[in-house]
Protein backbone atom coordinates (compact mmCIF):
# COMPACT_ATOMS: atom_id res chain seq x y z
CA UNK A 1 0.00 0.00 0.00
CA UNK A 2 1.40 3.52 -1.00
CA UNK A 3 0.17 6.29 1.63
CA UNK A 4 0.95 10.28 0.52
CA UNK A 5 -0.22 13.17 2.14
CA UNK A 6 -1.00 15.68 -0.42
CA UNK A 7 -1.00 19.68 0.45
CA UNK A 8 -3.80 22.42 -1.75
CA UNK A 9 -3.73 25.85 -0.85
CA UNK A 10 -6.90 26.73 -0.05
CA UNK A 11 -7.60 28.79 -2.91
CA UNK A 12 -6.01 26.41 -5.15
CA UNK A 13 -7.35 22.72 -7.14
CA UNK A 14 -4.00 21.92 -7.09
CA UNK A 15 -1.72 20.12 -5.10
CA UNK A 16 1.06 21.81 -4.24
CA UNK A 17 3.14 19.33 -2.15
CA UNK A 18 3.33 15.70 -1.34
CA UNK A 19 4.83 13.53 1.37
CA UNK A 20 5.33 9.58 1.22
CA UNK A 21 3.83 8.37 4.31
CA UNK A 22 3.90 4.60 3.21
CA UNK A 23 6.02 3.64 5.77
CA UNK A 24 4.08 4.78 8.99
CA UNK A 25 1.88 1.62 10.11
CA UNK A 26 -1.22 0.86 8.09
CA UNK A 27 -3.26 0.30 11.26
CA UNK A 28 -1.97 3.28 12.55
CA UNK A 29 -3.87 5.15 9.66
CA UNK A 30 -6.23 3.18 9.52
CA UNK A 31 -7.46 4.00 13.34
CA UNK A 32 -6.73 7.59 12.92
CA UNK A 33 -9.15 7.84 9.57
CA UNK A 34 -11.73 5.67 11.16
CA UNK A 35 -12.14 2.71 8.87
CA UNK A 36 -10.88 -1.23 9.21
CA UNK A 37 -7.48 -1.61 7.59
CA UNK A 38 -8.51 -3.63 5.12
CA UNK A 39 -10.91 -0.75 3.40
CA UNK A 40 -7.88 2.24 3.64
CA UNK A 41 -8.11 2.69 0.10
CA UNK A 42 -9.36 6.34 -0.86
CA UNK A 43 -8.54 9.99 -0.02
CA UNK A 44 -9.40 11.63 3.09
CA UNK A 45 -9.47 15.05 3.84
CA UNK A 46 -7.16 15.80 6.98
CA UNK A 47 -9.19 17.26 10.00
CA UNK A 48 -6.56 19.27 13.26
CA UNK A 49 -7.38 16.15 15.56
CA UNK A 50 -5.51 13.96 12.61
CA UNK A 51 -3.12 16.15 12.01
CA UNK A 52 -2.07 16.58 15.87
CA UNK A 53 -1.00 12.78 15.55
CA UNK A 54 0.74 13.04 12.33
CA UNK A 55 3.09 15.83 12.84
CA UNK A 56 4.90 14.67 15.38
CA UNK A 57 4.89 11.30 13.43
CA UNK A 58 5.98 12.86 9.94
CA UNK A 59 7.65 15.44 10.84
CA UNK A 60 5.23 17.64 8.75
CA UNK A 61 4.29 21.03 10.20
CA UNK A 62 0.52 21.51 8.92
CA UNK A 63 -0.72 25.02 8.20
CA UNK A 64 -4.49 24.77 8.38
CA UNK A 65 -4.95 28.13 7.74
CA UNK A 66 -3.61 28.35 4.45
CA UNK A 67 -3.93 24.52 2.91
CA UNK A 68 -5.69 21.77 3.29
CA UNK A 69 -4.36 18.19 3.34
CA UNK A 70 -5.45 14.89 2.56
CA UNK A 71 -4.20 11.43 2.76
CA UNK A 72 -4.13 9.36 -0.10
CA UNK A 73 -3.90 5.65 0.41
CA UNK A 74 -3.82 3.63 -2.90
CA UNK A 75 -3.47 -0.30 -2.75
CA UNK A 76 -0.34 -1.86 -4.47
Amino acid sequence: MSCLITSYRIDSDFPDGETDVSDLDVRVLADLIGVPTDRLVDVYRLEERHTAVLGPLTGIEFDLGTREYFLEAVAD
